[in-house]
């Protein structure tokens, strides 16, 4: 490298410091930096946020509503999380989520319970459905009686129970009778249930309902797994569009050597502008 290449030319250094282009680089400078703050700042109000939704979810019951038809609506807060911060958080929804295969956007256990008493269970006794038949002699001792039990709540909530009720004959004369056993044979049982998650005051919920009249929900967990740290889910739900906004990253350019007072290729990290994303 000669002489004349190693001399700096303070010059043309001064010069350019007082250029209109030494001028917009700084400005684009500023910009770039106030950008990645403001990118900072937000990044820091959305882990607040996500924050502020686990510690509420942790800590929220199951809440119950009654629909405009009638159904009964379990709703609860529900965890926004990665894999690793789910571990941490709620162990159970964890390992569930391991075992399912693909990429999993939102998760939800629930433990449903049904419960009808006779009073409900007459109400919804459909009658013409009832079978108690013929008794089946099982020896000289034991009888059998086959029935059918059929409960319609509504045209798409019902159980349908089959059983066999044992007769054990103690005395022929005078008769007597006693009940041996009765036993379930077979049970047709259909819920019409909906669920799913939405926001509600700022908090993601996820919620679960039904018609079926003995409706209730002992335990109601879930979790969104954030998209932000996951390509899979970001590439599945961003949206392409024309300009897309303002963006820090590496870029090729034409740019101005101070030191030699030439033009040319500059790589480095620069602000631009995307008109369009895939």
């Amino acid at each position: 490298m000669s002489d004349e290449t190693k001399k700096i030319d303070w010059k043309k250094i001064w010069t350019f410091t007082k250029s209109r282009v030494f001028t917009i680089l700084i400005i684009v400078v500023l910009i770039a930096f106030s950008a990645y703050q403001c990118s900072r700042i937000e990044e820091l109000k959305r882990q607040r946020d996500i924050s502020d939704q686990n510690i509420i979810t942790l800590n929220d019951s199951i809440h119950y509503f009654k629909t405009k038809n009638g159904e009964i609506q379990a709703e609860k807060a529900i965890l926004v999380a990665d894999k690793k911060t789910l571990k941490d958080l709620n162990e159970d929804l964890f390992k569930r989520l391991k075992e399912q295969e693909g990429k999993v956007i939102d998760l939800t256990h629930a433990v449903i319970q049904l419960r009808l008493d006779s009073t409900t269970l007459r109400k919804y006794l459909v009658e013409k459905d009832k079978q108690i038949e013929r008794l089946l002699k099982i020896d000289d001792h034991t009888y059998a009686a086959p029935w059918t039990l059929t409960y319609r709540y509504d045209s798409t909530n019902f159980d349908v129970f089959k059983g066999r009720t044992y007769i054990g004959v103690i005395n022929k004369d005078p008769l007597e009778l006693a009940h041996v056993d009765t036993e379930m044979t077979q049970r047709l049982t259909q819920i019409d249930l909906e669920f799913g998650t939405k926001v509600v005051k700022g908090l993601f919920n996820v919620y679960i309902k039904s018609a079926y009249p003995g409706f209730t929900v002992a335990q109601l967990d879930g979790v969104f797994i954030d998209p932000n740290t996951n390509n899979d889910i970001k590439n599945l739900i961003k949206e392409r569009h024309w300009f897309q906004g303002f963006g820090i990253g590496p870029q090729i350019t034409m740019g101005f050597n101070v030191t030699t007072g030439k033009y040319g290729l500059v790589l480095g990290a620069g602000l631009h502008y995307t008109i369009y994303k895939l």
